[in-house]
């Protein structure tokens, strides 16, 4: 069985229910789960029991998503099982091979049957695999949609179906044959054969027969249904008063122009330099604005409200199928029109169960309604339309479980039976058609969007189109998205198109989406200003000369403080000040030499010149003195891991960047230890405050220790807490394909492979890594790719970078498979080559660090390279014994911004979790060369040993006390 991360569950549930009624009554159970790596149960088929089937149970609880769809080594490790006679195979996705090679092995053994199962798989190269398959074994295929809960097709289903047909066929000749005059023989045959097909149809074949072939079950429906752009207009931002701009406008102000005479000019006023923000208004004009922060985080907790009010409409619309399939119906008048085109036969149950929801949840409380089918021609329910009760409903879908999926797609047809019906006597009521269709109509899209617009212009009636596609993200289905959601357009409606995994596109989702984002953008608008209001505080104080400040000393030796407008009187003291005192002198402003003014702090001060010349200044407010204690800070740490290198993680969450640095703590001047030589006894004394506080030894230094236990408590506490984190981040980097290669960081990324004859030992064992890093890390992350083998020459399996679709991925694995070691290793060549495939590109060598030129040669064209382009090498050492290679790998990576990686030989993350969760054993890592790894261990060791001290230090604390009370 295979199946991806996002469906795990339901087929877990699903298997479950699979062992509970089918295969506890089988004699021998054989379960294997394959993605990139293959893993089985059992060693060997086992006999069936109780115990057993709890050891299934159990299994299945715990199976894991992998990366790739290795099939076919699956396959022949169940083949090899001769005991078996069935094989079932439950397919999630594409296999890596090609369904040529995987039909070869299933021929080698006949006396298998192969039963094939795609679950909720969309993908038309695994559903052709899958009848390929049955078809070469002799055995049966089954299509299974999740989404909708139904069969998509099944050999079981298609068999019977085909002799419903052939009876229906010779009911119909039976009927002719009557006709022409054998009466009583005829009809007698004609009445046994209606009486066995009367109550027959596809649904009753399908494991949801139960569901579908059952009397409708009504569910309330809510009588105040509207479209989200009428939901909107009462819950929105602007009927809730939150648009940004109407909250500002009451503090924002014109900027002032004056023309002075004096000047000739004219003049802008400068207030709001120090006392305003200017904010650029909508209709492209700059306006002064006083920001208020108290009204603005006000209106913050109101915006967050609406953004949730509206997440909830989202969640409501996705919380029903019909919802989903319909949207939202929110017309009096409603008429359905359904496309039974001969295209869709294998979506009919698809279509039966779309119209069954929605005439058990949306159209029990409607005024009247009707049904209208179509493929070559148009039929209908009644000739008009009929009040919705509850024998209506379940009238029309007895009536519509009776038609089958023929002709073509003749939707302007049914447009026209649809549109030009006749108009309600109560004009009050509101009119709806509701269109469901999979594909573009047979008439010319421009002819059918012109009449749909024009007879939706003249009448109060709405067209909504709801589009519904088995396969997803191709061009030809986002062709005739565009044009259906025109359509819809044109008559005034909504569109919506969903697949069988969910809703791809919906106008209800998609306003709501934009008013969320519009509430975003307000949000990040109202942030910004708070911000640019603490830059003006910070920048400028209050008084005389609240634009001046104190800052630190510049580089250029020539600033100087601004002289102040002189005067008559202090001329003549300049004048009286130069006459005694050398010309080479100036008056400059006396340097400062303490450290608080080196901190960027805001005073107001006035100038003057003194009477010998020098400047003099008047302080009129200081700075307020800053606390020097530091107290234990709360941390916060993420719960998932963000694709980046250790170096950038621990910039954010290090011990040092989260204030949890032990030695920092216990290093302000309260801690200070001080003695003086007392001249008298001719020796060093202490302070008498030493002996208050206990002493510790950090790093050779006396120290005192000022923190209480509660303090030392909780800074315990926060390092157990960071410790499990920096546990949970280092099983992470050891897991999947992150253990071989390290952590993909780049969006564009090129695989350099060292294909050399010296690689030949690790070879097989980098190709199954391989395999697990495309799926595991390119293709779960949308990173766009190439890869690049290099022996004696250069082999690229694509010409440019390509996105990590599913169908490249399938392409690169086997592309892998068909690489051999030979020759030598042209090492630069590869890299010169690599670094010129994309601006930024992210390179991943993978070698042992041999190369057919010197190393140095290899740095210095490199470093060479950099200057013209840019690019990053990461480097992954493989099979590399050599020192002299791997401190080359290193340096080559270091040179050009990237890491070293080098995959650790024996690790066990249960062990290392263990060790790490209990602080009384004994740390004992592994020593890790690789730089991420390395990085992350060597701050855990850092971590334990401010928990040791910590606990020393506490303990000292509290001994302390307890004999000063003693």
């Amino acid at each position: 069985m295979n199946c991806s991360t996002d469906r795990l569950a339901d087929l877990q549930k699903r298997l479950l229910a699979l062992i509970e009624e089918q295969l506890r009554f089988k004699k021998q159970l054989y379960l294997l789960s394959f993605g990139s790596e293959v893993s089985s149960l059992w060693d060997e088929p086992k006999n069936t029991c109780p115990l057993r089937l709890q050891q299934c149970c159990a299994w299945v609880k715990h199976l894991q998503a992998g990366g790739g769809c290795d099939l076919l080594r699956a396959l022949e490790r169940a083949l090899r099982r001769s005991e078996l006679d069935t094989v079932l195979i439950i397919l999630g996705s594409r296999p890596e091979q090609t369904v040529e090679v995987i039909c070869d092995c299933l021929a080698q053994h006949p006396k298998i049957s192969v039963h094939m199962v795609a679950y909720n798989c969309s993908s038309p190269a695994a559903i052709d695999t899958v009848k390929k398959m049955a078809a070469v074994s002799n055995g049966r295929y089954h299509l299974f949609s999740d989404a909708l809960g139904v069969v998509d097709s099944s050999t079981d289903v298609d068999v019977l179906w085909t002799e419903i047909k052939a009876a229906r066929d010779a009911l119909a000749h039976i009927q002719s044959i009557q006709q022409g005059g054998d009466g009583d023989t005829a009809a007698s045959v004609d009445s046994q054969i209606s009486a066995g097909l009367s109550d027959l149809s596809l649904s009753e074949l399908s494991p949801v027969h139960s569901a579908l072939s059952a009397p409708l079950i009504f569910s309330p429906s809510d009588p105040a249904q509207q479209t989200s752009s009428d939901w909107l207009k009462k819950h929105g931002l602007k009927a809730q008063r939150l648009d940004l701009y109407q909250l500002l406008a009451r503090n924002a102000y014109s900027p002032h122009e004056t023309f002075v005479a004096v000047l000739g000019k004219t003049v802008s006023s400068t207030v709001h330099e120090r006392l305003m923000v200017q904010v650029d208004w909508p209709d492209g004009s700059v306006k002064n604005l006083h920001v208020d922060p108290p009204s603005l985080h006000s209106y913050q907790k109101r915006l967050l409200r609406a953004v949730r009010v509206c997440e909830r409409r989202v969640a409501w619309l996705n919380q029903t199928s019909s919802r989903m399939i319909w949207g939202s119906v929110c017309e009096q008048r409603v008429q359905v029109l359904l496309d039974m085109s001969g295209m869709n036969t294998h979506l009919q149950l698809h279509i039966q169960h779309a119209l069954r929801t929605l005439l058990q949840e949306q159209m029990a409380g409607k005024h009247s309604f009707n049904v209208i089918l179509f493929g070559s021609d148009v039929q209908s329910w009644q000739r008009k339309m009929f009040p919705a009760t509850h024998e209506n409903l379940q009238a029309v879908w007895q009536w519509f479980q009776t038609q089958e999926c023929v002709g073509g797609r003749n939707t302007l047809s049914a447009l026209r039976w649809a549109l030009e019906d006749e108009p309600p006597a109560d004009s009050a009521l509101t009119d709806g058609v509701y269109l469901l269709t999979t594909g573009l109509p047979d008439q010319h899209m421009d002819s059918v969007t012109s009449y749909v617009s024009e007879r939706c212009s003249t009448s109060n009636l709405n067209l909504h189109v709801c589009l519904f596609t088995e396969v997803k993200h191709t061009e030809s289905q986002a062709e005739t998205a565009r044009a259906l959601s025109d359509l819809a357009h044109a008559g005034h409606g909504r569109f919506i198109w969903t697949t069988e995994t969910g809703v791809l596109e919906s106008d209800d989702i998609s306003v709501l989406i934009e008013e969320m984002q519009t509430a975003a953008n307000y949000y990040q608008k109202s942030c910004e200003l708070v911000d640019s209001l603490m830059q003006k505080s910070s920048s400028g104080g209050s008084g005389e000369s609240s634009s001046s400040s104190i800052r630190p000393p510049t580089s250029s030796p020539k600033s100087k403080v601004p002289l102040p407008r002189p005067t008559t009187l202090s001329l003549a003291r300049q004048e009286r000040g130069q006459k005694s005192r050398p010309n080479s002198s100036k008056a400059e402003t006396p340097a400062v030499h303490s450290k608080s003014a080196q901190r960027r702090v805001s005073v107001s001060q006035s100038v003057f010149f003194m009477e010998d010349g020098h400047l003099g200044f008047v302080f009129k407010s200081y700075p307020k003195p800053k606390s020097v204690r530091k107290s234990i800070a709360s941390i916060k740490l993420p719960k998932h891991e963000g694709i980046c290198s250790t170096k950038q993680w621990l910039k954010r969450f290090g011990i040092r960047n989260l204030h949890l640095d032990l030695h920092r703590l216990l290093s302000g001047p309260e801690c200070r230890h001080q003695d003086t030589l007392v001249p008298s006894v001719q020796r060093r004394v202490s302070a008498k405050y030493c002996a208050i506080f206990p002493s510790i030894q950090i790093n050779g230094a006396v120290k005192h220790l000022h923190l209480s236990p509660a303090e030392l408590k909780q800074y315990i506490s926060q390092t157990e807490t960071l410790m499990l984190r920096y546990c949970q981040r280092l099983q992470w980097l050891l897991t999947g394909s992150r253990r071989m290669f390290g952590s993909v960081l780049e969006k564009e990324v090129c695989l350099l492979l060292d294909v050399s004859g010296s690689m030949a030992s690790c070879f097989p064992e980098l190709q199954k890594g391989l395999t697990l890093l495309i799926w595991d890390q390119l293709h779960a992350n949308s990173v766009r790719f190439n890869m690049l083998a290099f022996s004696r020459g250069l082999c690229m399996w694509r010409p440019a970078l390509v996105q990590s679709t599913e169908d490249q991925c399938v392409h690169a694995v086997q592309w892998l498979s068909q690489i051999n070691t030979h020759g030598s290793s042209s090492t630069l060549t590869a890299l010169q080559t690599a670094c010129g495939l994309a601006d930024g590109v992210g390179v991943y060598l993978i070698s042992d660090g041999r190369s057919d030129c010197s190393h140095s040669l290899i740095l210095t064209e490199m470093e060479t390279l950099r200057r013209e382009k840019s690019f990053t090498v990461h480097t992954i050492a493989l099979n590399c014994s050599d020192r002299s290679s791997s401190d080359f790998l290193k340096r080559l990576a270091h040179k050009n911004g990237g890491r070293f990686h080098q995959a650790p030989e024996s690790t066990d993350p249960d062990l290392i979790r263990e060790q790490l969760s209990d602080p009384s054993s004994a740390l004992n890592l592994p020593e890790f060369e690789g730089d991420d790894l390395k990085r992350l261990t060597e701050e855990i060791q850092k971590l334990r040993l401010f928990q040791k001290q910590a606990k020393a230090f506490r303990e000292t604390v509290l001994e302390s006390r307890k004999r000063e009370g003693t």
